[in-house]
């Protein structure tokens, strides 16, 4: 691999000129690094990297182990561990940049012989790539596994670029296995990493396809291709059988053998796939409880993906700029892209023969592959339904392709900026042939173009102060009482509190229930595992990365209203025992008319008639039902869906951003509040614990940097987390405004109304 990447430009060779552009462009993701957690995926997976848990299926093994060994690595720094995987991912995305810096030097040294441009074009080209607005808002907040892929993808692309120049040695196969190990690692990564497979294949076999079936060099990387994979086989089920905190869809093993031998199951749209004979880990392997429908059932017409694929593209080149200069800039880097797209068709079809399949691959394919519903924020009026719209931005499936048009729209400035050189007047002197010619010089301001991502994503992309999914965690388990059952409504809402308890340590003594996955076979088994009181002698301490027991309730980690409290452990799992059928049920029902179902002696849950009651929603029943009496029952203030399913609104007081299932008789007193005819919000509870409230919005609650937002840092969480907050602070300032407490009120309305802003887009 010794080829023109140890070439001289000035006093560094080219290698070292990669090295110096991948850590400028580290030095920019570390200055904008996210100090700890987002929402969505990110407090999953720094949590399940610091634990050595499972993360959503199909378990992202290779990720897991990374990080669990960087998270170990960095433990001498004292660093926050949500720091450490973020740094990991700036490193990671770094290292692709160096990658990529190597590859295209390779690309461009092929019909450039003068290696100050080469230097150039490498460099112009793998800093838009990394400015661009998805490629920098992954890379400094670990959101989710993709920075492990872009530097999976990028090495891949240099080694195809170094196996060019000797398929025809022994080095030359060697580096065709070793690419296939790393494709194998990758793809027990994220299937993302899988992205060059095309590209490889089509560039192998139009370069020398003799080399490709080679049956010796074709059997050993499919070889290695297994091996790399492997672990999705031996330490997804290793580990589930070890029973870690986090541990999804649960899949162990009977034995290793069931592991590895592949079986054909049939998912539930009736198609065959490839998995294993083991069940569990063939559900994981396919993501059977997210229910991928065939692609060949289209989510939504590709032209509204397409327009989709656009609406993210257009974010990438000046994200902070209305939409009008914003449509500019995706107009010029288009228009540059194609540039280098054609320079490079025109001058090495070799090499486009890879990165052209890429950029394909990674763009029209994945469109199409990927099939997306409608786009969570574009056709909101012509298709009302949010059953029909992704739940959130999915612009980090394209990541790979935005970080490739980058390159390439670096590869066309470049080329307009040689272009410019060769045409400027005569009188300027041409200077060395080697080096930078005068008329380089003269031209270089147009170079300054590729700074233009960089300059109008900053603002954007910096997320030196997110902490409001951190706080979100915090506020919401401080909100509970000791040992309650917390129910959430889904991922957003959910996977930071898992950080706080599991990383944190924070308020391990509550059960945060997450209602989508209830309906799984699994989880309701983990949960009943995990509030199961200890045995004598047996204590969660003795293994805190798995389920043991009820955690204690530990009154150092939680605020002075809850450490004065009578913290009495519960006596029974929260989770009904096998023998009540909750283990058995399957499906959903509808209810034919209002039926009302009795949840305790003053508690009664009514479903509306037409309604579909689903497994989730018939667990969430048993086990509040399970759980009064022994233990207190929250949901969070973004869980309506839950609560609202059995009409509880009447048994629910406010605590804050919870409400408390109250097994009792609701009076109103100087302490409890009914609000009902004093706020216009009909499916919210009314009854608000003033007292209470009062001393978790003031006392208790971070919130400090949240007053100091101008914009909610997370789109698809604007609508209901800061919406939460507003509603808080809110019923909180009619409550005390009734009590003649008029300072107080004004504050809370105040906070109120920030929130509010927040919530509708800072307007």
């Amino acid at each position: 691999m010794n080829g023109i990447e140890l070439e001289k430009v000035g006093r560094l060779t080219l290698r070292a000129w990669g090295l110096v552009t991948a850590l400028v462009v580290w030095g920019l993701y570390l200055l904008t690094l996210a100090p700890t957690v987002g929402f969505w995926d990110s407090s999953e997976y720094v949590t399940t990297a610091h634990i050595l848990g499972l993360p959503h299926p199909p378990g992202n093994p290779f990720f897991v182990l990374v990080g669990c060994v960087w998270d170990l690595l960095l433990g001498f720094t004292g660093l926050p561990v949500a720091l450490r995987i973020n740094a990991l991912g700036a490193t990671l995305s770094a290292g692709a940049s160096f990658f990529w810096f190597l590859a295209v030097a390779r690309i461009v040294g092929r019909f450039r012989e003068n290696r100050h441009e080469v230097l150039v074009a490498a460099i112009v080209g793998v800093w838009i790539g990394a400015t661009t607005f998805t490629v920098w808002t992954q890379s400094n907040l670990n959101e989710k596994v993709y920075p492990l892929s872009m530097f999976i993808v990028a090495l891949v692309s240099y080694l195809a670029m170094a196996w060019m120049d000797e398929a025809d040695t022994a080095r030359g196969n060697r580096l065709l296995l070793l690419i296939a190990l790393v494709l194998g690692l990758g793809w027990a990564s994220h299937t993302m990493s899988l992205l060059p497979g095309l590209a490889l294949a089509a560039f192998v076999l139009v370069h020398r396809w003799r080399a490709a079936l080679n049956p010796r060099v074709l059997g050993l990387g499919i070889l290695l291709i297994a091996v790399g994979y492997s672990m999705q086989f031996l330490f997804v089920p290793i580990r589930s059988a070890q029973n870690p905190i986090i541990d999804e869809a649960d899949p162990e093993c009977p034995t290793l053998v069931s592991a590895i031998t592949p079986k054909r199951i049939t998912d539930r749209y009736g198609q065959s796939k490839l998995a294993v004979a083991c069940e569990p880990l063939a559900l994981s392997l396919i993501r059977d409880q997210y229910a991928p429908p065939p692609i060949t059932q289209r989510q939504a017409p590709l032209s509204a993906q397409m327009a989709n694929y656009w609406q993210y593209f257009d974010w990438q080149w000046a994200r902070s700029l209305p939409p009008g200069g914003r449509l500019a800039a995706s107009i010029l880097f288009l228009f540059l892209a194609l540039v280098g797209l054609r320079a490079h068709l025109r001058s090495d079809r070799k090499t486009f023969v890879y990165a052209g399949t890429l950029l394909f691959t990674v763009t029209l394919l994945l469109v199409y592959y990927l099939n997306f519903k409608y786009g969570y924020s574009i056709y909101r009026e012509e298709v009302p339904g949010i059953a029909a719209h992704e739940v959130r931005e999915r612009d980090y499936f394209f990541v790979i392709g935005f970080q490739l048009w980058g390159i390439y729209a670096g590869l066309g400035l470049v080329s307009l900026w040689g272009g410019w050189a060769a045409s400027a007047p005569a009188g300027v002197p041409e200077g060395r042939p080697s080096g930078f010619s005068g008329r380089h010089r003269k031209a270089a301001a147009l170079l300054a173009v590729g700074l233009i991502p960089f300059a109008f994503n900053f603002t954007r992309a910096d997320r030196g102060d997110e902490r409001a999914a951190r706080n979100w965690a915090h506020n919401m388990l401080q909100s509970v009482e000791p040992y309650a059952v917390l129910f959430t409504y889904g991922d957003n809402d959910t996977f930071p509190l898992w950080y706080l308890q599991e990383v944190e340590g924070i308020r391990r003594d509550v059960t945060v229930i997450v209602q989508t996955y209830l309906g799984t076979g699994w989880y309701h088994r983990q949960l009943r595992r995990l509030t199961t009181p200890c045995e004598p002698g047996e204590s969660p301490e003795d293994s805190p990365t798995t389920i043991v027991c009820q955690r204690p309730f530990d009154p150092t980690t939680a605020p002075n209203l809850h450490a004065q409290a009578d913290a009495t452990p519960p006596t029974r799992s929260a989770v009904p025992a096998p023998g009540s059928g909750i283990d058995d049920l399957q499906g959903a029902l509808r209810v034919p008319e209002d039926s009302v179902f009795r949840l305790s002696g003053w508690i009664t849950g009514t479903v509306r008639g037409g309604d579909v009651v689903s497994s989730g929603d018939i667990r969430v029943f048993q086990i509040a039902r399970q759980s009064l009496g022994d233990r207190p029952v929250y949901f969070a203030a973004t869980a309506g869906q839950v609560w609202d399913k059995w009409q509880l609104k009447s048994h629910l007081v406010r605590h804050g951003l919870a409400f408390k299932l109250v097994d009792a008789p609701l009076e109103a007193s100087e302490t409890l509040v009914d609000l009902t005819g004093h706020v216009t919000a009909p499916w919210v509870p009314t009854w608000n614990d003033r007292a209470r409230t009062g001393a978790l919005l003031e006392d208790v609650y971070l919130v400090d940097d949240l007053l100091e937002l101008e914009e909610w840092p997370e789109p698809s969480s604007r609508s209901s987390v800061p919406s939460a907050y507003s509603m808080a602070y809110a019923f909180q300032g009619v409550s005390e405004e009734l009590h003649g407490n008029v300072e107080a009120a004004a504050r809370a309305y105040r906070r109120a109304n920030h929130f509010g802003r927040l919530a509708n887009g800072g307007d």
